[in-house]
């Protein structure tokens, strides 16, 4: 691993703040110079006039619709040093091509085994990767490189298939689960009903990937209570997404999401695009730095998260971003009530059996937020499930039993790689961006 891209423990924010703004004078250099896109943009700007990172500040945004409009134009490097094509999730449009050459690959491998690092992963562990590693999905690839960079064992079962995945934890001694959480419920209930103790498994940690396993303060939510009544291994929570190129990791369980200082220059930002203070919620606003094929700045994640200078728990320094509370873009205000969809998600995770659901959002007749949520159940549990829900949210969505396969379908469309739980179908959708 390149000594530039290791991860440095506990960095007092003067020094956080002073590679970064060396790290960010380089990137802009390289931006002006390599990238067609940001020598427009950035035609004004002198890299040799940034002092510090607070000079970011001064320079533009990217949003998705820049890098969906414009994408051959970020490209900054040859065609022909291209050697992997990705593509974001799609989660809230059309998913947009990346493109990563050699180097590129150097740092997607070790930022990832800088991430299973700091959640106390090594060499001596069996890593069971649960999530897909094709479909143009560069988290599956990190996962593996990373893992790989570390020396770990791979095992490299994919999603779903919970006979599977208790097959090879007993067969190859599994140490630690890459996986999204909400699929341990689905393997707890695998183990009860054939007769498999987890606890007597080889398995000691789970990192969780795709949704949050805390809420704001930093608390077990209603899924990790859940998973943790009946399996208490480590439950590690990880941020990240394919226009970050890098992972944001929970160093011990309950302490935020660990920022790599030296891989990314993470701000989050309030409505008016000033940056919040210590504790607060904001924007996630990121600029990944060592990126060559197609580097950004300033991208808009869209994600709602809070920031902390020291961990939710124990002792440490630097930047930890708190669970993501919800897209900017689909925060939704029904009957007066402001939710995001991880709340809507998290209730449904709390109930004695959680049926097959999918939350949807419309636009109603007089232009308001509509929640629906379609659930597996008979109709006589309808009304008990509004009611528990209500209690939950403040607010009663409307309960509508549709059958397991139409629900799977809708959570499944072509080509996803991970399950959609939340569907916006507003008419003013583009309005909230």
């Amino acid at each position: 691993m390149r000594e530039e891209l290791r991860f440095i423990a506990d960095l007092g924010l003067d020094a956080f703040a002073r590679m970064q703004g060396d790290l960010l004078r380089a990137h802009v250099a390289w931006l002006k110079e390599r990238s067609p896109y940001y020598a427009e943009v950035l035609s004004g700007t002198r890299p040799d006039e940034i002092r510090g990172v607070n000079d970011i500040l001064d320079l533009p945004f990217t949003t998705n619709a820049d890098l969906e409009a414009r994408n051959a134009e970020f490209l900054a490097v040859p065609r022909e040093q291209v050697v992997d094509h990705v593509t974001t999730s799609g989660t809230t449009g059309r998913p947009v091509a990346l493109m990563m050459n050699e180097a590129d690959l150097d740092r997607l491998a070790a930022n990832e085994a800088n991430s299973l690092r700091m959640a106390g992963v090594t060499e001596k562990d069996v890593v069971q990767l649960m999530t897909t590693i094709d479909r143009r999905f560069m988290a599956g690839l990190a996962y593996f490189l990373g893992a790989r960079a570390l020396g770990a064992g791979v095992v490299r079962v994919g999603p779903g298939a919970a006979a599977m995945q208790w097959d090879s934890i007993l067969r190859f001694g599994t140490t630690t689960l890459i996986t999204v959480p909400s699929f341990l419920v689905r393997l707890l209930d695998h183990a009860r009903q054939h007769g498999i103790d987890p606890a007597s498994t080889t398995v000691r940690k789970a990192i969780c990937i795709g949704e949050p396993i805390h809420d704001e303060g930093g608390r077990w939510n209603n899924l990790a209570q859940r998973i943790k009544v009946e399996w208490d291994i480590e439950l590690l929570g990880t941020y990240a997404s394919t226009e970050m190129a890098t992972a944001c990791t929970e160093r011990w369980e309950g302490s935020g999401h660990a920022v790599q200082p030296q891989l990314a220059l993470y701000e989050v930002l309030d409505e008016n695009d000033r940056p919040v203070r210590d504790g607060r919620a904001g924007e996630v606003v990121v600029t990944p730095f060592h990126v060559e094929a197609m580097p950004l700045l300033r991208y808009r994640t869209g994600d709602i998260c809070t920031w902390r200078s020291t961990p939710f728990s124990g002792e440490g320094f630097g930047m930890w971003l708190g669970p993501v509370l919800g897209r900017k873009q689909q925060r939704m205000k029904v009957k007066g009530t402001t939710l995001y969809p991880a709340q809507v998600i998290d209730s449904m995770a709390s109930l004695p059996t959680i049926p097959n659901f999918v939350v949807i959002c419309t636009t109603d007749e007089l232009g308001h937020d509509d929640l629906e949520i379609l659930v597996s159940v008979e109709d006589d549990a309808v009304e008990g499930l509004r009611t528990e829900l209500r209690d939950r949210l403040r607010v009663a969505p409307r309960i509508t039993p549709v059958a397991h396969a139409a629900i799977e379908a809708m959570k499944w469309p072509k080509e996803s790689r991970k399950p959609q739980l939340f569907i916006d179908r507003r008419t003013n959708r583009t309005e909230r961006s």
